[in-house]
């Protein structure tokens, strides 16, 4: 018997779009969110029945999910043709300018040597400065242009795990099939303003790869 436990539709996107030669994945649930169909475009010339196999058991060993077989169709295409690059953003700076009572935060990143930022305004007390920081990124992760996702902050906290100062995001991500909650979370070693950063990606970086084919 196939057992297949509900999870988040995200989760295994982007669990499966890690895998090898690997293009866009689209994963399909019924009304009762069951999975029905799962559709995997690759570039690889393997046989689609390894791939298959590939599928089946990264999402079983990173969820703990069965997936039938026979819910999983493989397309593939030439070698050569556009593909989505897995490699994350990285961080390259942030910066805060103050003109009056406004303040303003820029974040900067470099994804393949190429540099991406984002801008944010508001209040300038501590708290508003890391939601300005958060803001700032997910405008510089848009201007990267590797995901149409759109994303809303809701929400960034400072709190102590084990001793150690930590931040905790919150992010809304809007698709095509609705609004999902996103959260995450970076030590603060030396700079609040690097750990909120970095928090921040670590929210939405899984969602980079399952939405850029949509």
């Amino acid at each position: 018997m196939v057992v297949e436990r509900q999870a988040n539709v995200s989760d295994i996107e982007s669990i499966i779009c890690r895998l090898r030669d690997v293009i866009a994945v689209s994963v399909v649930t019924d009304a009762l969110g069951d999975i029905s169909e799962v559709h995997v475009l690759t570039s690889s010339e393997r046989p689609p029945k390894q791939v298959v196999r590939d599928v089946e058991s990264a999402v079983m060993a990173r969820l703990g999910i069965a997936l039938d077989h026979k819910k999983i169709s493989i397309a593939q295409v030439a070698d050569g043709s556009p593909r989505f690059d897995h490699s994350r953003l990285k961080f390259a700076d942030v910066s805060i300018s103050l003109n009056g009572s406004r303040t303003e935060a820029t974040v900067r990143m470099t994804k393949d040597g190429i540099m991406c930022s984002g801008s944010a305004s508001g209040t300038g007390s501590p708290s508003g400065q890391m939601k300005l920081i958060a803001g700032a990124t997910l405008r510089a992760v848009e201007d990267s242009e590797l995901t149409t996702d759109s994303f809303v902050l809701e929400d960034v906290a400072e709190t102590l795990i084990g001793g150690r100062k930590a931040a905790v995001v919150l992010v809304n991500v809007i698709t095509n099939r609705g609004e999902d909650l996103l959260t995450g979370c970076a030590l603060i070693k030396q700079d609040v303003w690097k750990g909120v950063v970095n928090a921040t990606l670590d929210a939405i970086n899984r969602r980079l790869c399952a939405s850029s084919d949509r």
